[in-house]
């Protein structure tokens, strides 16, 4: 008797247990997860029937083009405890979908490049979540060659370029150019073990991260095949853009370090196009080394972040300032190719590395764009991605020689909290996925005012 009073207290608070997780997973998420994925400007190319988890796709969808489809989803309590998701199977492999834990209604699912010209059956199964026979809108874009394209990739911070378009870059190496707008000296105290919290030390530190950040901003394309001449850092100091526009005419100090040389970091550059920078730390001088970089490049593709839905300020004024030397130039070829590394809630992309990247939670905001990209990534591209992500100093975990043992036993407990009541939010696990996303504007819309400040409205 006394055991079973022993087991159904420790029932009881197993279940006390499950329902406080799976309130706090809920709680995380800046949005209600259980309102549906709201884009009207998506088209609605066609419609299919899903019945038993089976649709099929119709034969005027091209094996090449970009399919987002709107599908209904409903998790089921499980879902509440452990992040739900939903598999894709069809001839060509398997891959995974991930929904938020206790996820209900409209969500879009990336099928591109799940099915060929063979074969268009393609078999979706719930995995802690429940797909109701329904009717699913497909929204296809045809997807542009970019064989011979010149592709200019702008970076803020060093790593950024890798996280959104490294497979992109890759796959275009030899028409790429890179540019890394910051020195990232700022952000999080790193190396507790060789310099100590005085200001002195504090100065040198940030120096010593600014200058491994530059060098793997310099370096880090070498490995996808860019040459070295194709690489540029322009020395900018972090988290500084926004108040450099702000006072356009006026050089800007780093937060971190006592000076306003953009020089410190931008000698570090081997490129022959560097000799053409000038101008000091101010917006004016940002504007006019994108519009000489913009000038001398010709690009066909610019790669940026979308100040719509990436909320990181540096992230938001290096796209400013790309379409203001744009608008400069007067310059109208080619398109822009726009993502997000920061979105609005920063709880996006969810689930594990491989997984399908599909479109972000949006209800409504103001998001500009005209066309999807969707670039598949296998495998073997996939750890080339990591293995790359992996050389930057900022964003995989210091070893043990330069971190302290507490902060250590610190990010540690760290991620067990975030395993147990969060989602995953390391930007490596985030990014490594079994496609690239981008979202498509043609530079002529700069040209247009109404286009225009669609664009550049911050989220």
């Amino acid at each position: 008797m006394l055991l079973l009073v022993l087991f159904c207290m420790i029932l009881c608070l197993l279940v006390i247990a499950a329902f406080i997780v799976a309130s706090i997973r809920r709680k995380r998420f800046a949005y209600d997860v259980s309102r549906d994925y709201e884009y009207g400007q998506l088209p609605k190319s066609a419609t299919v029937s899903l019945r038993d988890g089976k649709l099929i796709l119709p034969d005027t969808i091209g094996a090449n083009d970009t399919v987002i489809a709107r599908i209904n989803v409903k998790s089921g309590w499980l879902g509440r405890l452990v992040m739900p998701w939903i598999g894709v199977k069809t001839n060509r492999g398997e891959w995974r979908a991930y929904v938020e834990h206790g996820g209900n209604g409209a969500r879009y699912l990336n099928l591109t490049d799940t099915f060929d010209d063979g074969s268009r059956k393609i078999t979706l199964s719930g995995n802690r979540v429940f797909l109701p026979d329904q009717e699913v809108e497909l929204s296809v874009y045809p997807r542009e060659c970019l064989s011979g394209k010149k592709i200019l990739v702008l970076a803020p911070h060093a790593d950024d370029a890798e996280l959104a378009a490294y497979g992109l870059y890759e796959k275009h190496a030899a028409d790429t150019l890179v540019v890394t707008i910051t020195a990232g000296e700022g952000g999080s105290f790193h190396y507790n073990n060789l310099y100590a919290r005085n200001p002195e030390q504090m100065q040198a530190q940030y120096l010593q991260k600014g200058r491994m950040r530059v060098w793997n901003s310099l370096t880090v394309p070498l490995l996808a095949g860019v040459s070295s001449e194709n690489i540029l850092q322009l020395g900018y100091f972090d988290s500084t853009l926004q108040v450099m526009k702000q006072n356009p005419d006026a050089d800007v100090k780093s937060t971190k370090l006592d000076t306003a040389d953009v020089n410190l970091f931008r000698r570090a550059n081997t490129s022959p196009l560097s000799k053409g920078l000038n101008g000091g730390s101010n917006w004016r001088g940002l504007v006019n080394n994108l519009a000489y970089i913009i000038e001398t490049f010709q690009p066909d593709i610019i790669v940026s972040p979308s100040p719509n839905i990436d909320a990181h300020k540096d992230h938001q004024y290096t796209t400013i300032a790309a379409v203001e030397a744009l608008k400069q130039l007067d310059y109208r070829k080619g398109s822009l190719f726009l993502h997000t590394l920061h979105f609005l809630s920063d709880d996006f992309p969810i689930g594990k590395s491989g997984s399908m990247l599909s479109l972000p939670p949006m209800f409504g905001q103001p998001f500009h764009f005209h066309s999807v990209y969707s670039l598949p990534l296998n495998k073997e591209e996939q750890n080339r991605k990591l293995l790359a992500l992996d050389a930057m100093n900022d964003i995989r975990p210091n070893a043990n020689g330069y971190a302290d043992w507490k902060t250590m036993i610190f990010r540690g407990l760290n991620g067990l909290r975030h395993h147990v009541f969060d989602i995953d939010r390391d930007l490596v696990n985030r990014f490594v996925r079994s496609n690239e996303l981008f979202y498509v504007v043609p530079v002529s819309d700069v040209h247009q005012e109404d286009s225009y400040q669609k664009i550049v409205q911050c989220g």
